[in-house]
């Protein structure tokens, strides 16, 4: 038995010498190629190329590089066909012949006319998911089927470099301090209350995802993990087209939306509204904490229960007018108005080191918290005759109200005085900004861009505490815990940048100087006046090797600035549970770290690699922590303490043979040194690892499954660790009326009715233990319609206001003021 089994090794090893021997006496022939834009010289990216021979047999399929480029092997001459297909573009094919002796052929330029007309006919060209440019690596949203149904909330799990933990906290690279844009524009609403408008905002709104992990020189020096870019869905055809849906889930959650675009001639416009309303049932809480050096306020438990809803309404127009060949002026509005309502009670009660009972008091009370964002902007651009070259003008004017309020019942059963307390909170940002940008190509292999910007921003939170007095039921203001504050900002920047190619080699360096100055007022007992100025010159330089067109290596560094925004800034103190108060700190500082990164990526119709290395060091970070005072009420606040070094690896992969078929995986693992750099003294540091999977089928006409799940190991805080996460959800899809309708169910985290998570705090002074739990077992059922006809594409202005010069919190943590996390 064993000799033949010898024998059938020696006979498959000897079959694949003399079939690797054949397959290296057949004839190859190479053809190669460009595709362009019909009547102009630009080139269209990422087309598919079929190859057919003359009995319509399928020979090979590929993509076309970010240039147009191909390059196809053949094994025979004869008579073949090319069918070329891209999103935008007319169906195109053309006729090939290969004769004998030719081992290369060279089919020069080949043109697509840009526009498809769409009435019964559906375009079912496959785009790719991911694309990685240079600085950037960009996810398209709209290539994914899964985003018809989903929030973006769910989305952005999908997508390279960002997870998103137990919270709904979305993290770049690991990191919470990155900055958040709205197609390339500052959004202060995303800044603040990022994670509350991606869990409302429908994923068939969004375009495509850019991660800038080292943006460059042109962009503001703000955000340590770098930059989001959210690019909303627009129609650059001319014609008109459209959607409407609806969605709902068992929580009794509920949401709307609508879009239309057209365009008209020179003119062009679109128009995205949508509505959405979010319940959360009840869940409980719990946290013990253990004060070391205190005998008789030595335990502090408290046990809370709670629920909330919330809705969330948006607005987004745009609109353009090409004067002529050169001249194109366009403008865009985006609003969004939120609010989120919560009912909680608490029961408290503080114990000595032997056990007994020293304070004791339950906590009703309910909070609500209003914010929105409105943002305008204008743009001017002037074109040349040379391809590509710009200059161009801008204007953006943003406004961003946060308002917040509680009102809480403190009823006192052992030694804690019983009260009544209401709070509001009034805040709102405004920014001016002014910005110049000019780009040259000079040649094919040098390029130059520059820019000015200046940016003026006024920031305000007034605030007031009443207690009810029980003797005469009159709410009185306590004048006492008054803390106001009066902050504006100045801030002027120019850039200069320089692009190099050579063959398979592209050099990106540039630098930014800025000049900032602040000016405020902290108003309390004793009016308290700050102001400071600093300046710095931000360093940028990146390397890109294209191993292949669609593989390549990338290694860069920069330096990020990062700004407090008015939520780090804010002193509004919330006490609404008196033994744990927050709020924020006006004296912060701007941080500053360098950034490194290499980055390998290969990306291709069907197989799709990223993998990462990435290295960040901050000094003087912004750091959230904790401390308890004499009476024992812990107290949370931001400070510039930190000392941080963070090392990280991040891996994707996703692999699509064809439309019927999608699988992907994405993961990361990230190491954390923290160090406090005051009188705490504290320090911690360790792993955290995470990702997701998720696949795709089409098992019958029409119809999709798709699975996905992901999971994370605990975080690292400087003064300890919150627990990490898992998720599940599966989904079902199907379409009628002639592709132009979808209706999807999907369910989330079937096998589990509770998901705990737990955070520890580790403290030479105290310990603190905490747990929770969100809901499982969700399902919600979605319905979208399409309509619309287009054909030509018209200009838009390439460049824009990019305000990206504050930091981030991290997924909208503490935007209620003072820090409330």
């Amino acid at each position: 038995m064993i000799k033949k089994m010898r024998m059938i090794a020696v006979m498959i090893c000897m079959a694949g010498f003399f079939a690797g021997v054949q397959a290296s006496d057949k004839l190859v022939i190479t053809l190669k190629g460009r595709v362009q834009i019909e009547g102009s010289d630009e080139n269209v990216p990422f087309v598919t190329i079929t190859l057919q021979n003359d009995s319509a047999k399928v020979i090979t399929k590929q993509v076309s590089d970010e240039s147009g480029r191909f390059n196809l092997k053949l094994d025979k001459v004869g008579k073949y066909k090319l069918l070329l297909s891209a999103v935008g573009y007319s169906f195109t094919e053309k006729d090939i012949v290969v004769e004998e002796g030719q081992s290369a052929k060279d089919i020069g330029i080949i043109e697509m006319k840009e526009g498809v007309e769409l009435k019964e006919v559906t375009v079912s060209a496959q785009k790719p998911l991911i694309k990685s440019d240079p600085d950037k690596l960009v996810y398209s949203i709209e290539s994914d089927p899964d985003a018809k149904t989903n929030s973006l909330l769910e989305m952005i799990r999908k997508v390279p470099l960002l997870s998103v933990d137990a919270e709904d906290n979305v993290t770049l690279n690991g990191q919470s301090n990155y900055k958040v844009l709205v197609n390339g524009k500052s959004s202060s609403l995303m800044s603040n209350n990022f994670k509350e408008v991606i869990k409302s905002m429908p994923a068939n709104s969004i375009r495509d995802i850019e991660v800038i992990t080292n943006p460059s020189s042109k962009y503001e020096a703000e955000g340590v993990g770098g930059i989001i870019n959210i690019i909303t869905a627009r129609n650059t055809n001319n014609g008109y087209t459209g959607s409407i849906g609806a969605n709902a889930d068992a929580r009794g959650g509920y949401g709307a939306n609508a879009y239309i675009s057209a365009n008209i001639n020179k003119f062009s416009f679109s128009t995205n509204v949508y509505m959405n309303n979010y319940r959360q049932p009840e869940t409980e809480s719990f946290s013990n904490r253990e004060n070391f050096d205190r005998d008789a306020l030595h335990f502090v438990d408290r046990n809370s229960r709670g629920k909330y809803r919330g809705s969330g309404n948006s607005l987004n127009f745009e609109a353009g007018y090409e004067i002529d060949t050169f001249n194109l002026i366009s403008a865009s509005a985006w609003g969004y108005f939120g609010n989120s309502k919560s009912d909680n009670f608490s029961f408290n009660e503080t114990r000595s080191i032997g056990d007994d009972p020293v304070q004791r008091y339950r906590n009703t009370y309910d909070s609500k918290n209003e914010y929105g964002y409105l943002s305008g902007n204008i743009d001017y651009q002037r074109s040349f005759p040379k391809k590509d070259k710009t200059f161009t003008t801008s204007y953006k004017l943003d406004y961003n109200p946060d308002n917040s309020s509680y009102n809480n019942i403190i009823d006192g059963e052992i030694n804690y005085a019983s009260y009544r307390q209401k709070s509001n909170n009034k805040s709102s940002g405004q920014t001016h900004t002014f910005q110049l940008d000019y780009f040259d190509p000079l040649t094919e292999k040098h390029q130059i861009e520059a820019g000015v910007k200046a940016i003026y921003r006024r920031n305000f939170s007034e605030s007031d505490i009443l207690r009810l007095d029980s003797t005469s039921a009159e709410w009185h203001e306590d004048t006492d815990r008054l803390n106001d504050l009066d902050y504006d900002q100045y801030i002027v920047g120019a850039y200069g940048g320089y692009l190099f190619k050579h063959k398979k080699l592209s050099i990106k360096a540039g630098a930014r100087g800025e000049y900032t100055w602040n000016d405020g007022v902290f108003k309390s007992k004793v009016n308290t006046t700050f102001n400071n100025t600093f300046f710095n010159i931000i360093p940028y330089i990146n390397f890109t090797y294209s191993i292949k067109p669609t593989q390549s290596i990338k290694a860069s560094y920069t330096q990020r600035l990062y700004r407090p925004g008015i939520w780090a800034l804010n002193p509004y103190v919330n006490d609404v549970n008196p033994m744990d108060i927050s709020y924020g700190n006006p004296d912060l500082d701007a941080e500053i770290a360098h950034s490194f990164n290499a980055t390998y990526s290969n990306f291709s119709q069907k197989f799709n690699v990223n993998m990462s290395l990435n290295a960040a060091f901050t000094n003087d970070a912004i750091e959230y922590y904790s401390f308890v005072d004499n009476n024992g009420v812990q107290h949370s606040t931001y400070d510039n303490i930190g000392n941080n070094q963070r090392y990280g690896a991040n891996i994707y992969a996703s692999y699509r043979p064809s439309g019927k078929m999608n699988v992907y995986l994405s993961s990361n693992i990230n190491y954390s040194i923290i160090e406090a750099n005051n009188e705490l003294e504290r320090s911690n540091e360790g792993f955290n690892a995470g990702g997701s999977l998720g696949a795709r089928f089409v098992f019958w006409k029409g119809g999709s499954i798709s699975a996905n799940a992901g999971g994370s190991s605990p975080w690292i805080m400087l003064q300890g660790k919150r627990s990490g996460y898992y998720y599940t959800q599966f989904g079902v899809s199907q379409k009628f009326l002639k592709d132009k309708m979808d209706i999807s169910c999907y369910i989330s985290d079937p096998f589990w009715n509770k998901i705990y998570y737990k955070t520890d705090i580790d403290d030479p002074m105290y310990t603190m233990h905490s747990e929770s739990y969100r809901l499982g077992q969700t399902v919600r059922l979605s319905i979208i319609w399409r309509f619309g006809k287009m054909n030509t594409q018209v200009k838009k202005a390439r460049r824009g206001i990019n305000n990206d010069d504050q930091r981030d919190s991290g997924g909208g943590e503490g935007a209620q003021g003072g820090g409330g996390q």
